[in-house]
């Protein structure tokens, strides 16, 4: 068999894909070691047949096995019929073999790479799809962080304006209630509403207190100590907390109670005072 027979004959292509059998892989062997051009012509089919591997790459349809099973079966009954054997060798080439199965196998051996293809090319973005997935979750969880963080400080935001604008009212009375004499850096603001009766503490210096003490405000009527309840020291960010409502006072005063308050206040427990005229 000269060069051209070997390259037009479908046995390259066979042999590239994996298809070809011992004899004919013996018999084209022998045929690159003989021509050149056929040796070339086997490194081009192979070059060829990557890059359609790279640029063809996708999912085979579903009905291609059963396609190639079809042209397998026609194929292998006409040659056994003999409707493929006249016009195998001509008068021309009379030592020339006709490989019958070229087309056949040709298809097998792209179906096989397009599978290949297909199954890299799955687990490729799968890998790909689960990096996005690991990437997305992260900014996810890094959004609601933020937005958890932004609402904070929105809430704080609000308190803060709600205070001022209770400490701007016209009927707000300011008490200041500097230390005492045995805790003279204490120091903390009344802002009591003439008119809705509303009291408010302001803390703005007071030492943190045991967990089973609390503060504790009173007003001064008509020289008794009245009970205006006990207030937290854990949210520096609320300016004022509320107490409760009082129609006259002559002075306000802080005192360290036990948690939960008391009838009366201990009095070398008071930390500030302050006149209310």
């Amino acid at each position: 068999m000269d060069a051209s027979r070997f390259i037009s004959s479908g046995l390259i292509e066979a042999y590239v894909s994996g298809l070809a059998t011992s004899n004919e892989v013996q018999e084209l062997e022998r045929g690159m070691t003989q021509y050149p051009e056929v040796a070339a012509a086997v490194d081009d089919c192979q070059l060829d047949m990557e890059q359609y591997v790279t640029l063809q790459s996708k999912t085979p349809p579903a009905d291609l096995k059963q396609r190639i099973f079809h042209i397998i079966i026609n194929e292998e009954v006409a040659r056994e019929s003999g409707a493929l054997g006249a016009d195998a060798v001509t008068d021309e080439f009379p030592e020339t073999k006709t490989y019958v199965s070229s087309t056949w196998r040709l298809v097998a051996a792209a179906a096989i790479i397009l599978l290949l293809g297909s199954l890299f090319l799955n687990y490729f973005f799968f890998g790909q799809i689960n990096d996005y997935k690991g990437r997305y979750e992260t900014l996810l969880s890094t959004h609601n962080s933020l937005a958890s963080e932004s609402n904070l400080y929105r809430t704080r935001i609000d308190q803060m304006e709600h205070a001022i604008d209770l400490m701007k009212n016209p009927s707000m009375k300011t008490v200041k209630m500097p230390g005492t004499k045995p805790f003279p850096t204490a120091l903390a603001t009344v802002y009591w509403n003439q008119q809705s009766k509303e009291v408010f503490i302001m803390v703005n210096n007071l030492p943190e207190p045991a967990a089973d003490k609390q503060y504790q405000l009173w007003a001064i009527v008509d020289g008794k100590p009245v009970d205006m309840g006990v207030f937290e020291m854990s949210n520096p960010h609320e300016l004022l907390q509320k107490m409760k409502s009082i129609d006259n006072a002559e002075m306000f005063a802080i005192t360290l109670e036990k948690k939960g308050g008391s009838a009366v206040p201990t009095l070398d427990q008071m930390y500030v005072a302050g006149k209310a005229s």
